[in-house]
């Protein structure tokens, strides 16, 4: 076997366990289905908080949950794919290079793959003490963590598996690499929860302002009542029934639906604004006295 063909097969090695051991990690379908769970929970969260509502109100079962995250996770999802293929072509391009390189210059080379990655862990690091600046992405911070953990690892397993190293070192090394491998694979696990779950509370946020924009282009919800109720908000109009003998007295207009369920009604005036101080109407569908229709 030539050197070069030794060399990749090394660090093909090298790199591999790192990816055995993510996997392993990720693959449990119970493990999947509770982060599944979690990120649908968060976008909800987010989106039904922007109307003043409690998640906990609104009773959704765990496959209401599940299905509403696979919008969230399509991006980070895709976004890692791509990721992952711009990491294994830049692997083997990064093989050819110190292949043709100097002692000196892969050296230098292994020197500034650990600086850049030792840098991003660091930014990672007080983005998680700064969560909230204004001023940090929400994104910038996780993917600088859970890229710089597993590019230190991947500098120092493929040097430890290519280069000529004092024996010491490459005792060491050898010695602390499932550990090694163990804390990157939880560094970046951490970062991609991170960094989804604030993608789940931005598309939760972005959904509620754009039902907000649209609210007056979604289904109209006519509510019929035997009595008179104290629904009230912008736009909403209450039309006395005066014929003898109708099953209800009261018909109430300029309401939109935001979402049924738990055997409630949760309806928004038409006129709702985050800022108007307009409240959501929650009506029952049990009641024999309350009648909702719907309409486009």
């Amino acid at each position: 076997m030539s050197k070069r063909s030794a060399s990749s097969s090394a660090s093909d090695r090298g790199l591999g366990p790192v990816v055995e051991f993510a996997s392993r990690v990720l693959a449990p379908a119970g493990v999947l289905t509770a982060v599944l769970y979690y990120f649908g929970y968060v976008r909800e969260q987010a989106l039904f908080a922007y109307f003043g509502i409690d998640l906990g109100s609104l009773d959704f079962s765990t496959t209401d949950y599940l299905v509403r995250s696979a919008g969230t996770l399509f991006l980070p999802l895709a976004t890692l794919l791509v990721g992952a293929v711009v990491a294994v072509a830049s692997h083997y391009v990064l093989l050819h290079l110190l292949g043709r390189a100097t002692l000196r210059w892969r050296r230098i080379a292994w020197i500034a793959l650990a600086a850049i990655a030792t840098t991003m862990l660091l930014l990672g690091a007080i983005g998680l003490h700064r969560r909230h600046d204004p001023f940090l992405s929400p994104l910038a911070a996780p993917v600088a963590l859970g890229t710089g953990a597993l590019l230190l690892e991947y500098a120092v397993e493929t040097a430890r598996a290519t280069e000529r190293l004092p024996a010491p070192l490459r005792t060491a090394l050898d010695g602390t690499g499932t550990l090694r491998r163990v804390l990157a694979a939880a560094l970046l696990l951490v970062a991609v929860f991170w960094a989804t779950a604030n993608v789940a509370q931005q598309r939760g946020i972005a959904a509620a302002r754009a039902i907000e924009l649209t609210l007056s282009t979604h289904p109209q919800a006519v509510v019929y009542s035997r009595v008179r109720l104290q629904i009230t908000g912008p736009g909403v109009n209450l039309e006395p029934l005066g014929a003898a003998g109708a099953a209800f007295a009261f018909r109430y207009n300029g309401l939109r639906m935001l979402v049924h369920t738990g055997g409630r009604w949760f309806l928004l005036p038409v006129g709702w604004t985050h800022d108007n101080g307009a409240t959501v109407i929650l009506l029952p569908d049990t009641s024999g006295d309350i009648r909702v229709d719907l309409a486009p």
